[in-house]
């Protein structure tokens, strides 16, 4: 480490929380060459973790860590050849070029990570003579022979496995389950690379105990009617739930906290020691004053009392109730992504668990979340909510709600912009903003409005799966402009963010046309400017609803927290691209 850069140890500290923007910004100043080898090294790690792998291989290579002589760099170069090969289809010949690659580092280092690496990329490449060398060497590294942490046990299974040794493999995966480090984001990283080697071997069927033994709890989206309080009635609920909750193995939770169904079932998890995760629909205290007093104000301390345990709270919007039913719809909505998201990050099941009468529902309630949980391909547990005392004043409408309409919201600008000669400016206007307004036209009537000033974009889009799309293909168009012609010596990629969620459109009196306004088109222009140069950013709603809609075209990867300018708050982020084909 560079003792004097005190960058770098809080870059580090920021990589450890998972706050890989912010690692990322630490250690890099507007899409410039890293300074140091140790910025340098943070920042490829970050990108890479983010899933961006081309733009991470290019920052790794213009920055010289190929050059490096410790391990962790030039393993971070053989990871790199490795995701480029996964990414692609698990391509052999990527795979065997990775595997070379972690090779030459154990030759170098005799460190057992670059060889466990090496042993299982070569048994997927076809070269089960030099996986199984590398699985010996690996057994026989003594941190790896007596293990004293969950990823020293872990490496001792998978080059057991390799070995053919299932049956020891299990014993050992049995041990690290037991030794530190053994969380469950540990071992949903074992549970891939072996998933990866059961897909190889055409059959789960040896690997299945140790999968079985790593695969994490089920996630459930929780929905249920309102009721008022009702002790008895409350047990007997309760006890079904539970019923349901051991059936089903569910681990993981995501749902509101309105009074009855919803504080129940959270109960429920929390005492058998599952995580509950609460997605609330807009701000806090109109939510309270929506969907808790109105039932009793019994409620309020076990509404606290389950928010204060909950392992995170989060707002499908910041925005307040402006009264507008298909606010809880949407938030709803993006709760069911969250879990779907949790359960894909964990390779994991996920289900829906409704305490539920059976009435279908439009635009919002546990009717219209059954249906659209099963209108996205989901499994809905029910628990029959029989009679409920549902007979409870609403909290009255002040307002008469102004119509507004789900859209997705897209920002994207050129951050080398100021750098480009004035005598060029002509270039960039017919190289660049005509290249763009052309995608968006390809793109017919899905694009709802589009503007631009300077060298941003701004698009309204009437789904998430077109949003993305259009959002990567502005990466692929301006990928296509040599630098020279705007008269830069490197190209500098755009910088797009999509986000997802309830809008105003009405008449604009200066522009003479229709045009989009509200607190979610504020929140999306504020992750534009913190998105580092050729990536695409989703909030976390566009994220959610993209996972529930289009999980086989897409993949988006949680890079952390960031705290917006003006006030908006911190705001998780996803790195959007393309599914990798199927191999």
């Amino acid at each position: 480490m560079e003792l004097n850069d005190p960058v770098i140890a809080l870059a580090r500290a920021a990589i450890g929380r998972g706050d890989l923007l912010a690692a990322y910004d630490l250690v890099r100043t507007d899409g410039e060459p890293a300074l140091t080898a140790e910025r340098a090294y943070l920042a490829v790690l970050a990108m890479a973790r983010m899933g961006a792998v081309q733009e991470a291989t290019r920052l790794y290579d213009a920055a010289g860590l190929a050059r490096a002589d410790d391990v962790d760099s030039l393993a971070l170069g053989a990871r790199l050849i490795k995701d480029r090969a996964l990414s692609g289809g698990a391509n052999k010949a990527g795979l065997a070029q990775a595997a070379s690659a972690y090779a030459d580092i154990f030759d170098r280092t005799k460190d057992p990570f670059p060889a466990i690496n090496a042993a299982t990329l070569s048994f997927l490449s076809g070269d089960s003579v030099s996986s199984a060398s590398f699985a010996r060497a690996t057994l026989a590294a003594p941190a790896v022979d007596r293990p004293e942490d969950y990823y020293s046990g872990a490496t001792r299974a998978e080059a057991l496995v390799l070995l053919g040794r299932t049956a020891e493999a299990e014993q050992a995966m049995t041990t690290a389950l037991t030794l530190p480090g053994a969380n469950y984001g540990a071992r949903s990283t074992t549970l891939r690379q072996f998933q990866l080697l059961a897909k190889h071997m055409g059959s789960d069927e040896q690997l299945r105990p140790l999968i079985e033994l790593l695969r994490p709890p089920a996630v459930a989206f929780y929905t249920g009617h309102i009721f008022k309080a009702d002790p008895a009635r409350e047990a007997e609920l309760a006890s079904r739930i539970d019923a349901e909750l051991e059936e089903q193995q569910i681990g993981f939770g995501y749902g509101a906290l309105a009074a009855g169904a919803d504080i129940l079932i959270a109960e429920r998890l929390l005492a058998r020691g599952a995580e509950v995760n609460i997605l609330l629909p807009f701000a806090e205290r109109d939510f309270i004053a929506q969907s808790v007093l109105p039932a009793g104000a019994d409620w309020v301390p076990r509404y606290d009392k389950v928010r204060a345990a909950a392992a995170s709270v989060s707002f499908a919007t910041i925005a307040e109730f402006v009264h507008d039913a298909a606010q809880f719809g949407y938030g709803a909505t993006v709760a069911m992504g969250l879990a779907r998201l949790r359960a894909r990050h964990l390779g994991s099941r996920v289900t829906q668990l409704a305490l539920w009468d059976g009435v279908p529902g439009e635009i919002a309630g546990t009717g219209h979340d059954v249906a659209s949980w099963k209108g996205t391909g989901g499994t809905t547990s029910v628990v029959a909510a029989g009679v409920l005392n549902r007979s409870f004043p609403r909290a009255p409408s002040i307002v008469d709600p102004t119509p507004r309409d789900l859209k997705a919201l897209l920002f994207a600008d050129f951050p080398g912009f100021t750098r480009i000669p004035e005598m060029k400016l002509h270039v960039f206007w017919d190289r660049v903003m005509t290249a763009a307004g052309r995608l968006l036209q390809r793109h017919g009537t899905h694009i709802e409005f589009a503007n631009s000033w300077g060298d941003a974009v701004f698009a309204v889009i009437d789904t998430v799966e077109v949003a993305a799309e259009v959002a990567l293909e502005f990466q692929e168009v301006l990928a296509a402009v040599d630098p020279a012609e705007l008269g830069l010596e490197t190209l500098v990629q755009m910088r797009v963010s999509v986000h997802y969620g309830p809008v105003f459109s009405g008449h604009d009196a200066v522009a003479g046309r229709t045009n989009y306004y509200g607190c979610e088109v504020s929140r999306a222009a504020r992750v534009e400017p913190l998105t580092p140069p050729g990536s695409v950013y989703a909030s976390e709603p566009f994220a959610a609803i993209l996972v529930n809609t289009a999980p086989d075209l897409f993949t988006t990867t949680y890079v952390g927290k960031l705290e917006l300018p003006k006030g908006y708050g911190q705001f998780p982020l996803f790195s959007l691209r393309r599914s990798p084909p199927a191999s």
